[in-house]
C-alpha cells in the first residue's frame, strides 16, 4: 500500500486559526472544518453561557458518542455480510450436491452408442471390401 504524503491545511475553527497536518485531502479538510465550525454554532446558541473550552469539550463528546453509533452501525452491517456469505456458501453447496450426475445408467447408453457406431462402422467397411 502506497503512504500518502503528509499535507498541511491552514483551519480556522471557532475564531481561532489552526495548522492541521494530514494525509486527507483538501476536500475532506474543508469539509471537516466546516462541519466543526457549524456544530460549534449550534452549541454556542443552545449553551452561550459555556466558555469556549466547556463548548469544545461538549462537541468533542457529541462526536465521540456518534462515532460510537456509526461503529456499531458498521458492526451491525459487517455481521450481516457475514451472515449472507455464509448463506450463500451454503446454497452454493445445496447447488453442488443438487446438480445431476453422471449416472451409470447413461454412462452405460453412451457406452452401447459408440459401440453400435463402431460395430456399423465396421461392418459397412467389411462389406466395401468384400
Amino acid at each position: 500500500m502506497i503512504k500518502q504524503q503528509k499535507k498541511q491545511y491552514k483551519a480556522v475553527i471557532a475564531g481561532k486559526t489552526y495548522i492541521i497536518s494530514g494525509e486527507a485531502s483538501l476536500p475532506h479538510f474543508k469539509s471537516t472544518e466546516e462541519l466543526l465550525n457549524k456544530q460549534f454554532k449550534q452549541i454556542a446558541v443552545i449553551a452561550p453561557k459555556l466558555s469556549k473550552f466547556d463548548q469544545a469539550i461538549l462537541l468533542t463528546f457529541n462526536s465521540i458518542s456518534d462515532q460510537l453509533y456509526k461503529q456499531a452501525e458498521i458492526d451491525e452491517l459487517n455481521e450481516k455480510i457475514a451472515q449472507m456469505q455464509a448463506e450463500i456458501k451454503m446454497l452454493q453447496s445445496q447447488k453442488e450436491r443438487l446438480k445431476p450426475k453422471k449416472s451409470a445408467v447413461s454412462s452405460i447408453i453412451a457406452t452401447a452408442r459408440q459401440e453400435s457406431r463402431t460395430r456399423s462402422s465396421n461392418k459397412i467397411f467389411k462389406e466395401t471390401n468384400k
